[in-house]
């Protein structure tokens, strides 16, 4: 995933678009709307060439839909701590395991969670994060 945040933050520099080195939750409401804009604009395309059945279509929605989500860790300066916080989420999910290592599955097929579930601790990635930056800009590391 790093190479790929790289990516986005070549894309943010080259096309001028909002982009932080640091995490923050402090964008302006045009950025949320656009970032929320982007997002939606590509969920909507996948859904269409799913319901299609359209395998390219499909291909260039999911790729456009990363593409644009990872776009947003970059606008939020979540790029050096993307790894950390997905594969956190990862580890959360892998504990919704019940007590006999089986799935519980909801009707629909949505995953629930177990006794064993614990929420995932982001926040702690945050704060180890803010507490271990020495200041500097980590792009120019």
């Amino acid at each position: 995933m790093r190479d790929q945040l790289r990516m986005l933050e070549e894309f943010h520099r080259v096309f001028g678009a909002h982009l932080e080195h640091a995490p923050t939750a402090d964008l302006s409401d045009e950025t949320i709307a656009l970032r929320v804009s982007l997002i939606q604009e590509e969920l909507n395309e996948y859904r269409q060439a799913a319901e299609a059945r359209d395998l390219v279509g499909v291909a260039d929605a999911l790729s456009d839909l990363m593409y644009v989500v990872l776009g947003t860790y970059v606008s939020h300066g979540l790029q050096d701590l993307a790894e950390a916080l997905f594969a956190e989420v990862h580890h959360s999910n892998m504990s919704k395991l019940d007590e006999n290592g089986r799935v519980i599955y909801r009707g629909d097929g949505k995953v629930l969670k177990s006794a064993l579930w614990r929420p995932p601790d982001l926040k702690g990635i945050l704060e180890f994060n803010a507490d271990n930056s020495d200041g500097a800009d980590q792009h120019d590391r």
